[in-house]
């Protein structure tokens, strides 16, 4: 019989990649006789056509399954979903602008065949101003540096991953996953595939550069203390700083005949540096607060609002005990979660 491998689909309103996506996909999963492939589509609301071309396809093709979330949960919830819900020995996730090629797919199972437990997608070239790259090439360099030699520079969330390493997800309650930083903390056999990304054709990009920074700052505060740690060797420097300061205006005061002047402005600057620090380092306390706020709330990860083709969750709310966080409306209703 053949292997199972879950293909994940994240979408927002991407009505028109929906049509040519499927069909790519069916196409290179075609030419891996060894394999049988499920399509797993997590329609985050999208306002556009989206989910009724996903409803088409998936009535058409009992392979297509397609959950379909109350409100946007964001990108990365959106692909957790979607793991937890697969039901391959392995499952690969791409985006729907296909910007990653299916056609990798079959570099990724061979690479799980001989043991690997995660397969990322290396970005050798990618279409973006240059400036955007080497933005990008930086900050990677830093989270490696800040979070371990375990994540792979350039690699973003095209990747293949164990069946093992989805269970591990299934039992991670997270409330502001980064993925491409967890996934490679939970594996313990991990290698990279260069490829070249494509430019996108249809619709357009799910990150602006105002989308960018928001994921880049969740991944530093995902896994890495260091804000904490900079803010506390920088009131240290800064305090250290004052004293010296202190001492010798008061060792020139004794020894010094001159007059000395009211000294209004050096007093002023000083006070508002001194503000505009205890309110940045607030700044980042408040953050990871709220973090913390967040996870002790242990709300569902997602919402989900419909499904097609997901029989095991029509079954009633014990069967929803195999997708821990995720939750079904009815569900919701029944339980006054949703209240």
């Amino acid at each position: 019989m053949p292997t199972l491998i879950s293909i994940i689909v994240p979408c927002y309103n991407e009505e028109d990649n929906i049509d040519r996506t499927y069909a790519e996909l069916k196409s290179e999963t075609a030419k891996l006789s060894d394999y049988a492939f499920e399509y797993i589509f997590t329609d985050n609301h999208s306002t556009d056509g989206t989910f009724a071309k996903l409803a088409r396809l998936a009535k058409d093709d009992p392979s297509v399954r397609v959950a379909r979330f109350s409100r946007n949960f964001g990108f990365h919830k959106s692909v957790l979903t979607g793991y937890r819900l697969a039901r391959g020995a392995a499952a690969i996730q791409v985006d729907a602008d296909l910007q990653d090629s299916p056609s990798v797919f079959g570099a990724f199972l061979e690479k799980w065949r001989e043991g690997y437990d995660v397969v990322v997608g290396v970005r050798r070239t990618r279409i973006e101003p240059r400036l955007v790259q080497n933005l990008r090439k930086m900050y990677y360099r830093l989270l490696v540096r800040l979070d371990g030699p375990h994540l792979i520079p350039d690699a973003g969330d095209f990747r293949l991953i164990d069946q093992s390493i989805i269970q591990a997800l299934r039992r991670i309650d997270d409330s502001h996953p980064y993925l491409r930083g967890l996934i490679s903390s939970l594996a313990r056999n991990q290698t990279g595939i260069p490829y070249d990304r494509a430019e996108r054709l249809h619709g357009e990009s799910k990150f602006p550069i105002r989308n960018l920074v928001n994921m880049g700052v969740n991944g530093i505060l995902t896994h890495s203390r260091a804000p904490l740690k900079l803010a506390f060797y920088t009131g240290i420097i800064v305090a250290s700083a004052s004293m010296l300061l202190t001492f010798y205006l008061i060792i020139s005061r004794i020894f010094s005949n001159s007059a000395w002047p009211a000294g209004l402005a050096t007093t002023q600057i000083l006070i508002l540096f001194g503000i505009g620090l205890n309110a940045l380092f607030l700044g980042i306390l408040g953050v990871y607060l709220g973090r913390i706020y967040d996870q002790v709330r242990t709300r569902p990860t997602t919402i989900i609002a419909q499904t097609i083709n997901f029989d095991d969750m029509s079954k009633g709310p014990a069967a929803l005990d195999f997708w821990p966080h995720i939750k079904a409306a009815d569900e919701l209703d029944r339980t006054g979660l949703s209240s």
